[in-house]
């Protein structure tokens, strides 16, 4: 009890609201969780804890976390919603539908029935982090609706793991780098020709709470104003420069190309040199002036169009 109140005051002197559970960690450890508790607005204050905590050293007995990780055997885990009775996460039913990069879902329990749409709501969410973990939710799962009806094909909690499994590998590597997915579209312009990281979304590193957009031209065209080989080379050299240049403190997401110029998408860090950094990759563009503009945006609404 003294390590619980203990960890309840140093936490909550961090941010009110943080959320906190203690479990077994996946090196055999004993695993600290400081999540946002379900509000985005928390999420760069919890990765930016995580990312000051020691790293495991084979000593230490604690791990630490920012993301509720899945039960080892979420098939055999029960909800006890308040007031209501038991609901064993081995009787819920969901449908699932890819769109995208995402899975839209459906979940069912008979306990559903009768409860409100915000409570159903928040029920399901808990079944999805408890199957998933916090994480996987997040990134691979779009769409949710607690029904109180069987969705037709319906199958169980473990089938659907394998299913945001499944899906992960079409997007990730084994090392977690992203997929780069290649988009078309035509504007007053011209076409556009658009490309982004899968899965594009601010849980990836929710530290990264500010958006640079960067208009880059350039000279030498092919077909309808798109990039000459060369100057594809040159921009691909500039994204790899700034790549290089951020490290950790900042992530090129996306961009978008038409009638010679170029909209580089990028997240930075404002906490450190980041936005300096930016600037200084930039400087010295042969192709003419670049106008970059920072904006906070910590929900990465800038690219929101651009997901998969």
């Amino acid at each position: 009890m003294a390590l619980v109140s203990l960890l309840a005051r140093r936490i909550d002197a961090i941010q009110a609201g943080l959320s906190w559970e203690i479990g077994p960690g996946p090196l055999g450890g004993r695993l600290l969780v400081v999540s946002a508790g379900g509000n985005p607005d928390h999420r760069a204050l919890a990765r930016r804890w995580l990312l000051s905590a020691p790293e495991p050293d084979g000593i230490s007995p604690w791990e630490f976390s920012d993301q509720r990780p899945p039960v080892d055997d979420p098939v055999g885990a029960e909800l006890s919603p308040p007031g209501r009775a038991t609901i064993r996460l081995a009787d819920v039913l969901v449908g699932a539908r890819q769109r995208g990069a995402r899975l839209d879902v459906t979940v069912f329990h008979p306990e559903l029935c009768g409860l409100d749409e915000d409570t159903r709501l928040r029920i399901a969410f808990h079944a999805l982090d408890t199957t998933l973990g916090e994480s996987d939710t997040e990134l691979w799962i779009g769409e949710v609706e607690a029904t109180t009806t069987p969705p037709r094909d319906g199958f169980g909690l473990g089938d659907l793991a394998i299913a945001v499994t499944n899906l992960r590998k079409e997007y990730v590597d084994d090392d977690g780098n992203p997929a780069w997915v290649l988009l078309h579209a035509d504007s007053p312009q011209g076409p556009v020709v658009a490309s982004a990281i899968v899965p594009l979304h601010p849980v990836i590193a929710p530290n990264l709470t500010h958006h640079v957009g960067m208009l880059v031209p350039y000279v030498g065209f092919a077909e309808r104003g798109l990039p000459s080989s060369d100057a594809l080379c040159e921009l691909r050299r500039l994204e790899d420069r700034l790549t290089s240049t951020l490290g950790a403190d900042g992530r090129v997401v996306a961009h978008e190309t038409t009638n010679g110029v170029r909209l580089l998408h990028a997240y930075i860090d404002p906490t450190t040199s980041a936005p300096q950094r930016v600037e200084e990759a930039l400087c010295g563009w042969a192709h003419g002036d670049v106008i970059t503009r920072v904006d906070t945006d910590p929900a990465w609404e800038a690219v929101r169009p651009l997901r998969a």
